[in-house]
């Protein structure tokens, strides 16, 4: 039982952590997801915690951001949780209870594709006529994701995204094994 306190605490940590974060995109969410679907060792659980914690953020960012509220159960809040829901999933199959780093980072760049392909998609399902519905007006939707927020002193939503991934789950992971190295009892 201290094992799934241990790890739904950092996931609750990580979720929360993006309240702090003022770069979009920029954030621990993701890593939230992989840590769960990774190290938690219920198949419900690798499911409800991060999820819970996801929901928690996204209530708490509702009421301290303008205009957040408006994004709770809009089409594309769907979309963000079937993509989080992916990402439990790669966090279970390519990360798994070992959590090397490797597979830590080949999950999180994995991830982040994952979900802007499937939240870009999601947004030109629902694009109000902004592109038309057809190979080219979803590619156009795609090019559009990948510029979305570019500035000079950060990438874009994407970039973002993977640069997030990567660097809080190194972090998480990381100090998690060595916690588990110092701190859990050797079977001799």
């Amino acid at each position: 039982m201290r094992k799934i306190g241990e790890i739904s605490a950092v996931v609750m940590l990580l979720s929360l952590g993006r309240l702090a974060m003022t770069i979009p995109n920029l954030e621990p969410i993701g890593t939230a997801a992989l840590f769960g679907g990774a190290l938690l060792s219920s198949r419900w659980m690798k499911f409800v915690i991060p999820f819970v914690a996801l929901f928690i953020g996204d209530l708490v960012l509702s009421v301290i951001r303008d205009g957040y509220a408006a994004h709770l159960f809009s089409p594309s809040f769907f979309t963000i949780y079937l993509a989080f829901g992916l990402t439990v999933i790669i966090g279970n199959r390519m990360i798994g209870a070992e959590g090397r780093m490797k597979n830590v980072l080949g999950a999180a760049v994995t991830s982040s594709v994952v979900f802007f392909l499937i939240t870009n998609f999601g947004s030109w399902i629902d694009g109000h006529g902004l592109y038309p519905m057809n190979f080219a007006g979803l590619m156009e939707c795609y090019a559009a994701g990948l510029l979305f927020y570019k500035n000079e002193l950060f990438g874009s939503f994407f970039f973002n995204s993977v640069m997030g991934n990567v660097f809080f789950s190194t972090v998480a992971f990381g100090l998690y094994n060595y916690y588990q190295k110092v701190f859990t009892p050797s079977v001799a």
